[in-house]
C-alpha cells in the first residue's frame, strides 16, 4: 500500500522557529526549517556527504548547514558551500538533497513526500475554525504504539463512548447506535452521530446548565491520517472540534499531533480543562488500542467481524484502499 502520495501535518506551525526540526514519516528522516523571510522549507534529512543529520545543524540566511563539517543546502536541496574545500572549488552535482512541497496552513506545517507534480494544495483538509474570532485553541502530542490506521478508526468509532470513556459516559446499557448516514469522497469519510450526553464534569458544569436529550458529533477522517471530531453540546451553540494528524512514523508507531478549538469559555484560564479532557481521552483510547494487532487495520480486514455501528470505520477502510491503490498506479 503505497501512502507516499498524501499531504502530511508533521509540525505545529508555532513550534517551528529558529531552530531546525528533524522528524521521521513513513520510516524516511525529513528536516523541516524556516529561512530568513520566516517561509518554511522541507529536506531529506542527510547531509550528502557522510549523512548527518541536518536538524542538528543551523540556519543562516536562508540556508540550512549541516553541523558535522558545516556543509550549507539552499531550499532547493543544492549545496552551495563547502567549506574544507578551497574557493573555487566545483561542488559535485550529487551534493544535493531533495526538497519536498511544503505549506503552512490550520496551524500545521504540511509536507508530500510522494510526487511533486501531484502535490495540490487544495487536497489539504479543511480547518475553517481555525484562526477565527470566538475559536479559542490549544494544541498538543502524543504518541501511540500502534498502526496509525488503527489510530485514526479510534476516533471514527462511534460506539466505543460509553465503555472506554466511562467517566463522561456512563450509560453502559443505552449504548444502542442509530442506523448511520456515511458520507464518502475521493478524500474523507464522514457521519453524523446523536448521543446520549456526556455527563456535566469539569468546566461543562458551569457553562451548561441543564441536562439535554443528547449531544453530537460530526465524524471525519481525511486520508490517510486526519481525525476531525465536531462535538456540539447541544446547549447555546457550544462546541469543541478536535483535529489530529495521526502521522505514521513507521508502522507500528504513530505521533498525533492535535490542535481543539471551543467556541465558548474563550479565555485563557479555561485551557487547562480543554488540554484535561482531551489528554485523558487519549489515555482512555491508547489503552485499548495499543491492545489490538500491532498490523495496520487492513490486513485484519478479513478477521474483524464488523458490525452496522462500524459502518464508517468499514468505509475509511475501503477509501484508503481505493486511494492508495490508485496513487501506486500514477507511481
Amino acid at each position: 500500500m503505497s501512502l507516499s502520495n498524501f499531504w502530511y501535518a508533521v509540525e505545529h506551525s508555532v513550534t517551528l522557529q529558529e531552530k531546525p526540526i528533524s522528524l521521521t514519516l513513513l520510516d524516511q528522516r525529513y528536516v523541516i526549517y524556516r529561512d530568513s523571510q520566516r517561509k518554511a522549507h522541507a529536506l531529506v534529512d542527510r547531509c550528502a556527504h557522510r549523512g548527518a543529520s541536518l536538524g542538528e545543524g543551523w540556519v543562516e540566511g536562508d540556508c540550512i548547514r549541516c553541523p558535522y563539517h558545516g556543509w550549507s543546502y539552499d531550499s532547493s536541496g543544492s549545496c552551495v558551500r563547502i567549506p574544507a574545500d578551497r574557493e573555487g572549488t566545483p561542488i559535485p552535482n550529487r551534493a544535493r538533497m531533495n526538497s519536498l512541497p511544503i505549506q503552512e496552513t490550520n496551524g500545521f506545517i504540511w509536507i508530500f513526500p510522494g510526487q511533486p507534480d501531484l502535490a495540490d494544495p487544495a487536497l489539504i483538509p479543511p480547518f475553517p475554525e481555525f484562526g477565527q474570532n470566538g475559536w479559542r485553541p490549544v494544541h498538543g502530542e502524543y504518541i501511540w504504539n500502534a498502526n496509525f490506521s488503527r489510530v485514526v478508526e479510534s476516533g471514527l468509532d462511534t460506539s466505543h463512548a460509553p465503555f472506554v470513556h466511562k467517566p463522561f459516559f456512563p450509560n453502559r446499557d443505552d449504548a444502542v447506535v442509530h442506523p448511520l448516514d456515511v458520507n464518502v469522497t475521493d478524500h474523507h469519510v464522514s457521519t453524523y452521530v446523536q448521543l446520549k450526553p456526556p455527563k456535566r464534569l469539569g468546566l461543562l458544569k458551569y457553562i451548561i446548565k441543564k441536562d439535554r436529550d443528547y449531544s453530537s458529533s460530526v465524524l471525519t477522517g481525511y486520508l490517510p491520517c486526519i481525525n476531525r471530531i465536531a462535538i456540539d453540546f447541544n446547549w447555546r451553540g457550544y462546541q469543541y472540534i478536535y483535529f489530529a494528524s495521526n502521522i505514521p512514523v513507521s508502522d507500528n508507531l504513530t505521533l498525533t499531533k492535535w490542535i481543539g478549538v471551543r467556541n465558548f469559555l474563550t479565555q485563557a484560564w479555561g485551557d487547562n480543562n480543554s488540554m484535561k479532557n482531551t489528554i485523558e481521552t487519549y489515555q482512555e483510547d491508547k489503552a485499548v488500542v495499543e491492545s489490538q494487532p500491532s498490523t495496520p487495520s487492513w490486513v485484519t480486514q478479513g478477521e474483524d467481524l464488523l458490525l452496522a455501528s462500524d459502518q464508517l470505520i468499514l468505509a475509511y477502510r475501503k477509501a484508503l484502499a481505493k486511494a492508495t491503490m490508485s496513487e501506486a498506479v500514477k507511481s
